[in-house]
Formats: structure tokens, C-alpha cells, sequence
């Protein structure tokens, strides 16, 4: 109650008109709230207490049919924080928003766009943006550092973080248009994968049979699984009659973040090192997209290294070993794991994979060309497209663009096939001959 007895009005109510010294009555009222949760507070005015009574009853109206722009609206790095810490968990997967952080982290959060209220945000402040992103990375030399320019995908990666959290912002009415729409990104990187030779993939199975965890790279390079795919199978998802492997899983990992109340607590400057940290480790998930729940033939030499692969992990086991049980309960026996039974690190498997490589006396390459390997060996063997989409669990045609000089190749070859197809055949010589050639040839002989 208040001091004249009056009810306390709410927010959606607005102030009781009062006078103010130079005459003009004011009542106040929440037009709405920023994404920190803090009101925004607005005023209207009128010459007697019943018009400004009026002019508020418009307002709220307006107010509650959300067509009332905030006063103020949020500074860029405020919404993009509240973009994935409130808005993103809603349809994006925890580790895809650690990797939109980051960048957020090294390209935004330091730059002088990060203050700028998203209102007053242009194409041109954008263009700056990616431009100094272009030349922040850093790399030691002898010399001292240098600058290195970013690749044009991590640029493009950048830019689809930004669409996306800024097309949100429209969407709420935070923000009336975005303009990271109005700028330009090249859409390609000239970035081109390590694929590897017939002969050069010869090499790399033959060396990896003689390795204890060659199977691993079989696989990378027969049937290209990804790599979280490859550490996140059991041996469950492996039927030896049939020849066939289950793709159902992929482990990946999260960092570990502070579990006390405030970072300075325990005086540690990574999550990993807290006491108390939390959210972090092993999980498991779904592969990447639908297409990646898939059921794959395994090829003689995998279906070899793989029975090799089990008696030898067998006797490898430690004292220690138990099954890996990720954050559902659910226990797995991994194919690829730890001699404890727990999984490979990815980046423990990049440098096993760096390790193969030296050691089969082939180019250097990342673990994810071995899957642009296996897809553009089944490709040149004239596996049918669709199916090659099958194996690699692509859920999008687009995918196969990528492989445009092998899909051309292909269809270099239907040519020549068709071409051979209805050329008709030439017709056959014959040494019979008509009686009446066979009577001349005897008179002229006798003659």
C-alpha cells in the first residue's frame, strides 16, 4: 500500500500522472528489457493529467503489442554473449557454441566494435571488423612474431556466427535490420585438401598393418569416417558375419570451465586447473546430421585389421581398464581407445595420424583427408554418387560438389561407354565365296 492508500500499480501500469515544476504532467512506464533482464524505462507527456493519462494507455498499448523499439539498444559483445549463453543452447550443440565463442573471444571481444550499440552498427563497421581479423593471428619466428593472414573460412566462419546472432536480434526487435547482410564474404577458401594417390594409399595400408593401431587408419582411409565418429565406436556396432559397421555415435570433448563462484577464487586461469571445475570431459552425441546414423560394408583388408586389432587391444588392457560410460550411463567398449579403456583425445589421434604418415613415407595431411581420400577413391572406383553419400554419412548433395573434377572424370568415361555402345559394329569379311565366283575363277584358271 502506498501513503495516500492507494494500491502499488505494476509495471504494465505505468506511474500516476504527476505535475512537474514547468507545468507539463509525466507518467513513466517498461517499455521493455534489454537481454540482460534490466527494464527500459520511457516517459510521455501531456499539458493536463487526462491527456497524459491518455498518451500512457497508448503507450502501454503499444508496449504490450511489442511495436515499442528499446531506448537503448544492447552494445554488441552484450548480445552476442546473450546470444550463446541464452539463446543458442535452444538448437545448436554445446561444442558447436564453444567453437562460435571462440571466435567471438579472438576477434570480437577485444575490438573496438564490441562497444558499439548494435543500432549504430554498419556495413562498414563490419568490413573493419574482418579486415584487422584478417591480420590478428600471431606465430613466433626467430626474429620475433609475425602476423599471419587468417584463411578465408575462418573469416566465412566468423561471418555466419554474426548473421546468425544478429538475424536473431531482428527477429526480437532488438535490432530493425542486420547489417552483416550487406557485406560480402568470399565463400570459398582457397584452402585444398591432402588427397592422396592410388599408390601412396598402397603405401599407407601396408604400413599400417604392421602398426598396433592400424586399423584406425584403414578405416580413415577405406570408409572416411570422421574422426569423432571413428573414436565414438564400440564393438558393438561391428557384426563380423555380416561384414558391416554401425555409424550411430561420435564422442568429442568440452573444455572445463571454473566451478567456483568467481575465477580469481581459487587463483587458477583455466577452468582445467579449478578444484571445483565442471562441464567439461568426454560426451557423447549423435554424428553430425541425420544422414549420420549409417550402416557401411567393411572391406576385406578392414575387416582383417579389425579382428587383428582385438586380440591385440586385448592384451594391451591395464589394470585399470573399464569400459567408457559417457553422460547418459550408457557403457561402451571402443574400438579405438586408451589402454585404460577410456577414449583417444583428438588431439592424441592427430598426431597419431601425423606419426603414420612420417612413418609410411607419404605427404603431410590432416586426419580429415583420409575421408576426402576415401571419397574420392569410391568416386574413381564408379560407386554410384548417392551411395558414396551413404557411406560418408553427407546429407546434402552439395557435398559432392566438392569432388566436381573426379564427378567429371566419370562422366568423361560414360561418354567413351556410350560412344562404344551404339558405334555400330563393322560388317565381318568373309573368305566364302557364290558358286558363280568359284566357276570364273576355274575357267579363267584353265584358260
Amino acid at each position: 500500500m502506498t501513503t495516500s492508500g492507494q494500491t502499488r500499480r505494476s509495471n504494465n501500469e505505468g506511474t500516476v500522472p504527476r505535475q512537474r515544476k514547468d507545468g507539463q504532467w509525466q507518467s513513466n512506464y517498461v517499455a521493455g528489457y534489454l537481454p540482460s533482464g534490466k527494464p527500459v524505462r520511457k516517459s510521455v507527456y501531456g499539458k493536463t493529467k487526462a491527456e497524459c493519462a491518455a498518451k500512457l494507455r497508448a503507450a502501454i498499448n503499444k508496449a504490450s503489442g511489442g511495436s515499442v523499439a528499446l531506448s537503448r539498444a544492447p552494445r554488441m559483445i552484450e548480445w552476442l554473449d546473450h546470444y550463446l549463453d541464452v539463446i543458442a543452447p535452444n538448437d545448436i550443440k554445446e561444442r558447436t557454441i564453444n567453437a562460435h565463442r571462440s571466435k567471438i573471444d579472438n576477434y570480437v571481444r577485444g575490438h573496438r566494435i564490441a562497444s558499439k550499440r548494435l543500432d549504430k552498427l554498419t556495413p562498414t563497421d563490419i568490413d573493419i571488423l574482418y579486415q584487422d581479423a584478417r591480420g590478428s593471428r600471431k606465430r613466433s619466428t626467430k626474429r620475433g612474431s609475425t602476423a599471419d593472414p587468417l584463411s578465408p573460412s575462418t573469416i566465412l566462419g566468423l561471418h555466419r556466427v554474426l548473421r546468425r546472432a544478429l538475424n536473431v536480434a531482428v527477429n526480437r526487435g532488438v535490432l530493425g535490420s542486420n547489417p552483416v547482410l550487406r557485406v560480402d564474404v568470399a565463400g570459398r577458401s582457397d584452402f585444398e585438401p591432402q588427397v592422396y594417390t592410388t599408390g601412396e594409399v598402397r603405401k599407407m595400408l601396408a604400413a599400417a598393418v604392421e602398426l598396433d593401431d592400424g586399423a584406425r587408419w584403414i578405416l580413415n582411409l577405406t570408409l572416411g569416417p570422421r574422426q569423432g565418429e571413428a573414436l565414438g565406436l564400440s564393438w558393438s556396432d561391428i557384426n563380423f558375419d555380416t561384414g558391416r559397421i554401425k555409424i550411430v555415435r561420435e564422442v568429442f570433448s568440452l573444455p572445463w570451465k571454473h566451478g567456483c563462484a568467481e575465477v580469481s577464487e581459487c587463483g587458477r586461469r583455466y577452468g582445467s586447473n579449478c578444484p571445483a571445475r565442471k562441464g567439461g570431459g568426454f560426451f557423447t552425441g549423435p554424428p553430425k546430421s541425420a544422414a549420420g546414423n549409417r550402416s557401411v560394408p567393411m572391406p576385406d583388408q578392414l575387416l582383417s585389421a579389425l579382428k587383428e586389432h582385438r586380440k591385440v587391444q586385448v592384451l594391451q588392457r591395464t589394470a585399470d581398464w573399464a569400459p567408457y560410460t559417457d553422460q547418459a550411463g550408457m557403457a561402451h567398449e571402443l574400438v579405438f581407445c586408451r589402454p585404460n579403456g577410456q577414449p583417444i583425445d583428438h588431439r592424441a589421434d592427430w598426431q597419431a595420424w601425423k606419426n603414420f604418415l612420417e612413418s609410411a613415407g607419404v605427404p603431410d595431411g590432416r586426419v580429415h583427408d583420409g575421408r576426402h581420400t576415401a571419397a574420392t577413391t569410391l568416386l574413381l572406383l564408379g560407386i554410384d554418387p548417392r551411395v558414396v553419400m551413404e557411406i560418408l554419412g553427407w546429407s546434402q548433395v552439395a557435398m559432392l560438389t566438392r569432388y566436381q573434377h573426379v564427378l567429371d572424370e566419370m562422366h568423361d568415361d560414360v561418354a567413351k561407354k556410350l560412344t562404344s555402345h551404339w558405334t555400330p559394329e563393322p560388317e565381318p569379311t568373309s573368305n566364302i565365296i557364290s558358286l558363280a565366283d568359284a566357276r570364273k575363277q576355274r575357267l579363267g584358271g584353265g584358260a
